[in-house]
């Protein structure tokens, strides 16, 4: 009678632990996979106070109706590990130009579109000819599988 009482909560346990390993937890991954900063290039002077082209190709790698992407300056290139919650984490980056959306497969826009140009905020203690990170995070809603989201981050220096 012992053994079998053993045996049975031996099994109940293994249950449980089972069960337990089975619940979903709630990821956010980085993927390799991301948009192109197509403007500025790679390398490109964009002086304080001026006005420079900004043009981002997205992948919308889950497919989803509405992109969302939000666009920084950095004064070193952020790591996967600074993205939190789609957005970089406070102390990351020296300016966020903003959070855009793109909508797909033709419908219709429902937040502000990424803009065709960006202005270059003066920085205070950062030297004109310093290199700097305009980083783009894309969301990505809706992948197969159940991940909640995932994110692709994308950087282009620029020269000060």
């Amino acid at each position: 009678m012992r053994f079998i009482s053993s045996f049975a909560l031996s099994v109940v346990a293994l249950t449980l632990s089972t069960s337990a390993a089975n619940v979903p937890e709630k990821r956010q991954n980085v993927v390799p996979t991301h948009g192109t900063t197509i403007a500025p290039t790679d390398g490109t002077t964009v002086s304080p106070g001026t006005t420079f082209p900004f043009t981002y190709n997205r992948v919308n790698y889950c497919e989803s109706g509405y992109t969302p992407i939000s666009v920084y300056l950095s004064s070193t290139a952020p790591a996967n590990a600074a993205v939190t919650n789609g957005e970089l984490a406070n102390g990351s980056y020296v300016y966020k130009f903003g959070d855009y959306l793109f909508a797909n497969f033709g419908l219709p826009q429902m937040g502000t579109p990424p803009p065709s140009t960006l202005d270059m905020p003066s920085l205070d203690g950062v030297a004109e000819g310093t290199t700097l990170y305009l980083s783009v995070i894309e969301t990505y809603r809706d992948c197969p599988g159940h991940v909640a989201l995932e994110y692709g981050l994308e950087t282009t220096t620029v020269i000060y």
